[in-house]
């Protein structure tokens, strides 16, 4: 058993797939829930609040600040997964600072055009929304990837439907074990 992580770019199914695995029985937690993440200022490394009114959250202010995981708490988590699968779902700008942590990581893929209709069309969740948080989402979206599959995540189309996914992911598990 251990700890595995379930990332992708913004907009590519992390949450659902979070949902999705604790209706099956799974332990899930979000990196944007849970007291797992929190802004921080680049250079002074002091947590930081995102601005809540959009016309704030500029590509000066994301220049300024890394969305990051805090070790202990993945640590903890890495430690209670020794006897059970627990899914950490989310994406931060430190993730590869606990690689050693995962047993596994699951990278969830979509080609552009759905990532664009997904972020532009969701209604859970404003990130993306602002013009400039969509170009940078829109730029992370090859680096990203590759990123991921030069570490040997196991790459998972999530632009097909979610019970597919899901499929693919469950048994990914059965075939490391």
């Amino acid at each position: 058993m251990s700890l595995i992580y379930i990332t992708g770019n913004s907009g590519v199914g992390k949450s659902s797939v979070r949902n999705e695995l604790q209706k099956l029985g799974y332990e899930t937690h979000d990196t944007d829930e849970d007291g797992i993440t929190s802004w921080r200022h680049k250079i002074s490394g002091k947590l930081a609040t995102r601005p809540t009114n959009v016309s704030d959250r500029t590509n000066v202010w994301y220049e300024q600040h890394d969305w990051v995981m805090f070790r202990h708490r993945i640590e903890g988590l890495a430690k209670r997964a020794t006897n059970k699968t627990i899914f950490l779902c989310g994406s931060t700008s430190n993730a590869d600072e606990m690689f050693d942590l995962f047993g596994r990581v699951i990278y969830l893929t979509v080609d552009e055009n759905t990532l664009r209709k997904r972020l532009t069309g969701r209604t859970n969740n404003d990130f993306g929304k602002v013009p400039d948080e969509l170009s940078n989402i829109l730029g992370w979206h090859d680096w990203l990837e590759e990123k991921y599959r030069n570490h040997g995540a196991t790459m998972v189309d999530a632009s097909r439907p979610l019970q597919d996914v899901i499929e693919d992911i469950v048994s990914s598990l059965k075939q490391s074990t």
